[in-house]
């Protein structure tokens, strides 16, 4: 007679209890589902499926990312749920069947690409033109590719705080994309991390016109550019008219650019540690960006003249 393990049921809820020397053993094709550690819901998307499920589980899997969006952010504000501090969190997987257009972002939820497709997460095919504000969205280790090739990839409104891209690759259309992969207007507390702004078949032709645009007039204050491997025509921009953006931080990024690497219209931002290659001539070391040295340390530049800049320039200290 084989050991079952007791099951018993109290004011918490089930426990299952394994004696010493037992196991849980999971079979091929079995899984062991752990909660939400945030205390909210998890929907499941899968791009191939061929017909949409409910979104409870990856064996009855929604199949479009839309949909899940949808489902999230009705249980995310239910009074009845009371999760308003809470963060939700749809998992998503697909192979080159994920086509869709975006118009609305998940409230205080993480998308979270899982599975494979080329690349080690699933490629979320279309161009996303924002319509609401929502705060909390976090996008991580998804894929994103344009298929407009002059239409930005990615168009996020004002009041889109707490927004994040994290660990996501953005591939522009064969040909070359000649909109932004990413603009972000008047949008707080916005993070982009580790992510690559990709040259899609290793064609310098097949590159974004602007990787990262920050704009707006008043609060994209607080954002974080940092780890992120970009190649673009233009790589950073930050709009003049961007307004109280004191203490953001441009970090750490590698940026292969035909013209500008960063650009930096409000001279507030801070600019350290950034590593960049361009195709203008920089015999005139400014030539190959623009931000205020006040604010950068520990920038290095190369540029078409062959020769290698430290941004802001270094002295012996005395």
């Amino acid at each position: 007679m084989s050991y079952q393990p007791k099951t018993y049921r109290d004011k918490g809820g089930d426990r299952i209890v394994v004696a010493d020397g037992g196991e849980i053993l999971v079979q091929p094709g079995g899984r062991l589902t752990g909660g939400n550690p945030y205390g909210a819901a998890d929907y499941y998307v899968d791009g191939n499926r061929s017909s949409a499920g409910d979104g409870s589980s990856w064996d009855d899997a929604f199949d479009t990312l839309a949909a899940a969006i949808t489902a999230s952010n009705t249980s995310i504000g239910l009074s009845a749920n009371r999760w308003w501090a809470r963060r939700n969190r749809i998992f998503v997987c697909g192979d080159e069947e994920i086509d869709e257009d975006l118009t609305v972002l998940p409230e205080k939820c993480d998308v979270i690409g899982v599975g494979y497709d080329l690349y080690p997460f699933p490629r979320i095919i279309g161009n996303h033109t924002i319509a609401a504000a929502a705060k909390g969205t976090r996008f991580i280790n998804c894929g994103f590719w344009d298929q407009d090739g002059t239409a930005d990839l990615f168009v996020i409104p004002a009041g889109c705080h707490g927004l994040a891209f994290l660990g996501c690759t953005f591939l522009p259309k064969s040909g070359g994309s000649s909109g932004k992969a990413l603009e972000i207007t008047d949008s707080a507390h916005v993070r982009i991390e580790d992510c690559n702004f990709d040259v899609l078949a290793g064609s310098m032709t097949n590159i974004f016109a602007l990787a990262i645009s920050i704009e707006g007039t008043a609060s994209p204050h607080d954002f974080l550019i940092l780890r992120n491997h970009i190649t673009a025509t233009l790589g950073i921009h930050i709009a003049g008219s961007a307004a109280a953006v004191m203490g953001s931080l441009i970090g750490e990024n590698i940026i292969r650019a035909t013209g500008l690497a960063i650009n930096d219209d409000t001279d507030d931002v801070q600019v350290v540690n950034n590593r960049w290659m361009t195709d203008v001539d920089t015999s005139t070391s400014t030539a190959g960006y623009d931000f205020n040295l006040q604010l950068a340390a520990g920038n290095i530049q190369m540029g078409a003249s062959g020769l290698c800049d430290t941004i802001p320039f270094t002295k012996i200290a005395e």
